[in-house]
């Protein structure tokens, strides 16, 4: 459990398809990032991580912090994950007295086919945080987290690969010999992540990228045929007024390690290999 623990988990697909299928307001997911990494805290244990949730997007988005445990100390074959409630910034190695005593919430994980299922020891939690969540399920390429208040379903969070995204304008193409600006250094995660650059232009234009691997929870096509996923590359950009022009968009099969999108006036290219270690193939 603790090797598959750590990485960047988002429901941004449940949060989208919950308004394409019409879902009421109140039975919703709003949106939901996860980052959990591995930290060095030798005073609590082998097993620590950092854990950041962010709720929401852009101004409105709020984020919690806390650090979890994970020890094989309860009953035989459970793990048992304690949470720590923390507010400032987590650096890479923490103090046992930079937190509180006791942990603010226990949860207690036992091996179940492909995932770990953990139930909320209610002796044990309190507050917020994870204490928000009546259960947890972790496998390979999903966290799911029920709320303990019942107000929506579990919140499908899927595990994302980072990529590493560099826009040129205009878009070259077939090493023609032009001119042009790279906006470099962009590195987005592929379930939702979105970023923001501003051209060089005398008028500058805000232009965003966007990339999620979709996973269709609307399935059936007309016919009985079905959906398929896919990665997709989107681009937009934000106008003077506010508003948000969508452009093209490319897609391909879903575990693809690089995508691209040429729309003439701009180029976006993004790659699981960034591209100082990108090597020719003879």
């Amino acid at each position: 459990m603790a090797e598959l623990l750590p990485g960047i988990y988002d429901n941004a697909n449940q949060a989208y398809f919950d308004g394409r299928r019409g879902l009421a307001e109140e039975l919703r997911h709003g949106r939901l990032k996860t980052e959990i990494s591995r930290i060095e805290a030798p005073a609590l244990g082998r097993f620590v991580f950092a854990w950041t949730d962010t709720a929401g997007q852009g101004a409105q988005a709020k984020t919690a912090r806390w650090i979890a445990t994970l020890a094989a100390d309860g009953a035989p074959e459970e793990v048992v994950l304690r949470s720590y409630a923390s507010g400032a910034e987590l650096a890479d190695t923490l103090e046992l007295s930079e937190l509180p005593e006791q942990p603010d919430c226990v949860f207690r994980f036992v091996r179940s086919a492909e995932h770990f299922a953990g139930q909320r020891d209610d002796a044990n939690c309190a507050g917020a945080g994870l204490a928000d969540f009546a259960e947890i399920l972790l496998s390979r390429e999903e966290l799911w987290r029920r709320p303990a208040d019942g107000s929506v379903g579990p919140f499908w969070q899927e595990r994302a690969r980072i990529f590493h995204c560099y826009a040129d304008i205009p878009g070259v193409s077939g090493g023609r010999d032009e001119a042009f600006e790279r906006y470099d250094g962009i590195t987005l995660h592929d379930r939702g992540d979105l970023a923001w650059f501003e051209t060089r232009d005398q008028e500058p234009r805000n232009i965003g990228i966007m990339l999620r691997s979709v996973t269709w929870h609307v399935n059936n096509e007309k016919g009985g045929n079905f959906n398929r996923d896919s990665l997709v590359l989107y681009a937009m950009e934000r106008m003077a007024d506010g508003t948000i022009k969508p452009y093209s968009y490319a897609f391909i099969e879903p575990g693809a390690t690089r995508i691209g999108l040429n729309m003439r006036w701009m180029l976006v290219n993004c790659a699981m290999v960034p591209r100082d270690q990108a090597r020719p193939k003879l």
